[in-house]
């Protein structure tokens, strides 16, 4: 700081996060703008002079792009609840044994569950799209459900062990002193406490089902339970010869977006808890 008070490196480095935060805010914030206007504008407004506000604004995209979604929402939806349900069946007794039991071989098992998220998974679906084929499961929700257990739950298990192992021990035992089984001072106390990783797990498994185009693509047929986002990539290179759709494309992009916000903000304070872990 200088004799005058002025401190030239905080200021700059002030006006530098200001400048950083803006270019986040603009490089989320315009694309998300251009996709709003134009889902609202007619066709022939699309190649005019460029403009935000649409001058004749039509919800024409938004109808026919929701008639074309509606029974993929659903699957969506199936798959991402069932996603994020199962993960948790499975991870919550997992991460608590991980996190506070002993036992032989428990961190070679952590680390070789871990050790899955290494791999990129597009190299596990041709081998199970023969396996789901063989078992009854390949165009099926439940079987987009199972498959996406494969690299949902080595993350489920990594953030919600490190929670349950930043719970204070005594508390537990206190629970038990007081009359609670182990298995009820779990339920009573542990999760409870445990709520905000175990929200945002479950929020992270539904966006994966939710969002996930690879497997969702692959494991399913035109006639079996596809979700919307292959079929807003039939939308994408799905007009006649070079035209694109612009407007349906767009009110699709955001109806898809909808109810991963809703669940989001509807879970805002959990996961905000979560993320400050």
């Amino acid at each position: 700081m200088s004799a005058t008070g002025y401190d030239a490196t905080a200021v700059t480095l002030k006006t530098a996060a200001y400048g950083v935060v803006a270019f986040l805010v603009l490089a989320n914030l315009i694309p998300l703008l251009f996709i709003l206007s134009v889902s609202f504008m007619p066709p022939s407004e699309f190649f005019t002079d460029p403009h935000l506000v649409p001058y004749e604004p039509t919800l024409e995209a938004w109808s026919t792009g929701f008639e074309d979604l509606r029974e993929n929402l659903l699957n969506s939806f199936l798959i991402g609840a069932g996603t994020a349900l199962l993960a948790l069946t499975i991870t919550i007794p997992g991460a608590y044994a991980f996190a506070r039991k002993e036992f032989y071989g428990k961190t070679a098992g952590f680390y070789a569950i871990i050790s899955a998220m290494m791999f990129p998974y597009i190299l596990l679906v041709i081998p199970i799209m023969d396996l789901w084929t063989a078992l009854g499961l390949y165009n099926t929700v439940f079987g987009m459900i199972l498959a996406y257990q494969v690299f949902v739950t080595p993350f489920s298990i990594w953030i919600l062990r490190d929670f349950f192992e930043n719970l204070p021990t005594d508390i537990e035992e206190a629970a038990q002193v007081y009359g609670c089984t182990q298995f009820t001072a779990f339920l009573r106390v542990i999760l409870p406490l445990a709520a905000p990783g175990i929200v945002a797990v479950g929020f992270l498994a539904f966006l994966t089902g939710w969002n996930d185009f690879l497997f969702a693509n692959l494991l399913t047929t035109g006639t079996g339970p596809v979700p919307a986002v292959p079929v807003l990539y039939g939308t994408i290179g799905g007009g006649s010869g070079e035209r694109v759709y612009w407007g349906k494309l767009m009110a699709e992009t955001l109806i898809i977006g909808i109810p991963p916000t809703i669940i989001y903000l509807a879970a805002r304070s959990h996961l905000e808890s979560a993320f400050n872990v």
